[in-house]
């Protein structure tokens, strides 16, 4: 009987430690082609991020993305103010200014950043 419920309180243990495992999120920092940028964003799992200029994000932008202009006077601050353990996908025109962004994002502790390679610019 003893050994029974030693066996069972293991079980629990080792499986809810195996759950809760699961939840974290995993870091990656990547740049991403067009097809794995559009799967993550249909996933509905990512807050966007589009790091050009207000008059950029003005003449069109991803559905759904929130401008942060990257070469805005505010931008880091508002990288200190994010919750970092969000997954994120960046981008911008080319590609410069979004993986910038990215390494930036990885310097301020974020965990999980996807970056749109050849930008908008190239978006189909």
């Amino acid at each position: 009987m003893k050994t029974t419920l030693t066996i069972m309180i293991a079980f629990f243990m080792i499986s809810t430690s195996f759950l809760f495992g699961q939840n974290e999120t995993v870091e990656r920092f990547e740049s991403v082609p067009n097809e794995v940028f559009k799967e993550a964003l249909v996933s509905g799992e990512f807050i966007v991020l589009d790091v050009r200029t207000v008059e950029e994000y003005e003449t069109g932008n991803i559905e759904g993305a929130k401008l942060l202009d990257y070469n805005g006077e505010h931008f880091k601050q508002a990288l200190e103010d994010m919750p970092k353990d969000q997954k994120y996908l960046v981008y911008c025109a080319v590609g410069v200014r979004s993986k910038a962004a990215m390494n930036d994002m990885k310097d301020a502790g974020f965990k999980y950043v996807l970056e749109l390679d050849k930008g908008i610019e190239e978006w189909d």
